[in-house]
């Protein structure tokens, strides 16, 4: 089976990510009067590792593999089973010369490891994703991710449980965030199709982490993100953040323009910002 999507799900990947060097931030006062936790961080770590990177880049054809072409500073080197099945499928992307500019203009290198036990459409199918001294824009990044495909739901729609475990994003200076979370996760749009492009998927859950204060946090997603392929955010949907010490703070996508605007909200008070 052929056309497994990777050019478009590599484009994404780039897309995907809430830039890491977001501006407009709000800030979170720690006990000491000093701001460090805005809502560009936690917007930062929840998508950092919501989007799939280039742990999409597989097929289920060996010349389908060609994605290191479009960025020319990856290589993609897919392990062999013994007894010649294709399944299990472990494969690696490791950037070369130590740093990788993406289209957006955004770094990332170092390694990421995957492995997918059947076909992504299967029900069943798992994928585990690990990272290896790997940097988006000089933040280190790890954890673990899964995605476990939980069969069709009764709208028919494919469906996603996606967990995050011991994440964290250490920025240059040494502060971290960290980060895990569940998430369920439905393709509502574009499942028919062998396209990439047209998919649009429908994201709920809730997480939880500490923040650059050393404060507990917990994120909800109050109102389903939409993420439709293609676009740098989600075009709708809204999360809610709440952290010790700290009022809550609502972020609002907005109601299905393809943009960088949001809301954001801080008691009473509601402002739209550039992510």
């Amino acid at each position: 089976m052929k056309n497994f999507k990777v050019f478009l799900f590599a484009i994404t990947a780039v897309l995907a990510v809430v830039g890491l060097n977001s501006c407009n931030k709000s800030d979170e006062v720690s006990d000491s009067g000093t701001t460090k936790t805005t809502i560009a961080n936690y917007a930062t770590i929840v998508t950092a590792f919501a989007s799939d990177f280039d742990d999409e880049l597989t097929s289920t054809d060996e010349s389908d593999l060609k994605s290191a072409s479009l960025t020319r500073c990856f290589t993609l080197t897919v392990d062999k089973n013994a007894d010649g099945a294709f399944y299990p499928r472990v494969w690696t992307v490791d950037y070369l010369d130590g740093t990788c500019t993406l289209f957006s203009g955004n770094t990332k290198k170092g390694k990421i490891h995957v492995s997918l036990s059947n076909f992504w459409k299967n029900e069943g199918s798992l994928k585990t994703v690990t990272f290896e001294d790997y940097y988006f824009n000089s933040n280190k990044m790890t954890g673990v991710k899964t995605i476990l495909n939980t069969g069709l739901n009764e709208n028919g729609n494919l469906t996603f449980a996606k967990t995050i475990a011991d994440a964290s994003l250490t920025y240059p200076d040494g502060t971290f965030i960290s980060w895990e979370c569940r998430k369920q996760s439905e393709l509502i749009g574009g499942g028919s199709t062998f396209l990439f492009a047209d998919d649009v998927y429908s994201v709920t859950g809730t997480g939880s982490g500490v923040n650059l204060d050393g404060k507990k946090y917990t994120l909800t997603i109050i109102s389903p993100l939409i993420y439709k392929n293609g676009y740098f955010y989600p075009i709708s949907g809204s999360i809610e953040i709440a952290s010790d010490g700290a009022e809550k703070q609502t972020i609002d996508y907005g109601n299905g323009d393809c943009d960088n605007l949001a809301t954001q909200t801080v008691g009473d008070v509601t402002t739209e910002i550039k992510l």
